[in-house]
């Protein structure tokens, strides 16, 4: 019901009309996009996604509905969620959250939050707590910090780093490059690559980038293999590279 009440709610920010919007004082942006990631073990993620976005001067929303594809766990439907709250003129507050289901009924969700500090030169500094949490017997607590650079009004760069663990014992430890770049008024790039020790994805791209167009997360969950499959001393170095398009409709 997760990715239904999302694509519902990004139904009905859109049917508003622009001018009721905008008389309100709220900025109003919907699309679509495609997402793929490759991860270890030659797994791959293919993602078709619907949303809207709606910023004011409290914070900014951006929901989404995902139709999915995993090499592992074949097609699914998912929803994403990601909500900023600005608390004064440099500091505010982050939330993005993800429900997923496959098609053979296997379900996952996470919820990653926390704090922005927006700094003087442009550049924004954020740490999060993510759980991971799916229908396995195991889920992930991490935390991570990252920090993202504007270097123009059409690109930014994000570089950030996170450590978990697995409650079957497990450890994580990453790091993650990510940048957003919009080539034109209705198109926008985004890219994230993670290395580290039993990689999970972080969706990285848009959480310290916030804003109407940077609201919305990169889709794909690989990592490495089903959590659970490695022992606590693998210290195998992994990667995953994502990739995503998204169309803007002013």
């Amino acid at each position: 019901m997760g990715p239904i009440a999302l694509a519902a709610g990004a139904i009905a920010l859109t049917a508003v009309p622009s001018s009721a919007w905008a008389s309100a004082g709220v900025e109003l942006s919907w699309g679509s996009g495609i997402d793929y990631q490759a991860g270890p073990g030659s797994q791959s993620y293919r993602g078709a996604l619907l949303f809207a976005s709606a910023g004011a001067a409290p914070g900014d929303l951006t929901i989404a509905a995902v139709r999915y594809g995993d090499s592992r766990l074949g097609p699914g439907t998912g929803g994403l969620a990601n909500a900023g709250v600005t608390l004064d003129s440099a500091l505010g507050l982050r939330a993005v959250g993800a429900l997923t289901r496959s098609d053979q009924g296997f379900g996952s969700w996470r919820l990653r939050a926390g704090p922005e500090v927006r700094l003087d030169a442009g550049p924004t500094f954020g740490a999060y707590y993510l759980r991971l949490h799916d229908d396995s017997p195991t889920n992930l607590d991490a935390a991570g910090v990252e920090l993202s650079v504007p270097f123009s009004q059409e690109f930014s760069a994000l570089a950030g780093s996170s450590f978990g663990r697995w409650s079957s014992g497990e450890t994580t430890a990453q790091g993650t490059l990510a940048g957003t770049f919009r080539a034109g008024d209705r198109f926008l790039l985004l890219c994230e690559v993670d290395v580290g020790r039993n990689v999970t994805t972080t969706s990285s791209p848009s959480s310290s980038g916030s804003g109407i167009l940077g609201g919305l997360p990169l889709a794909g969950d690989l990592g490495a293999g089903e959590p659970g499959a490695q022992a606590p001393t693998d210290h195998t170095i992994t990667s995953t590279a994502q990739f995503g398009v998204r169309f803007l409709i002013p």
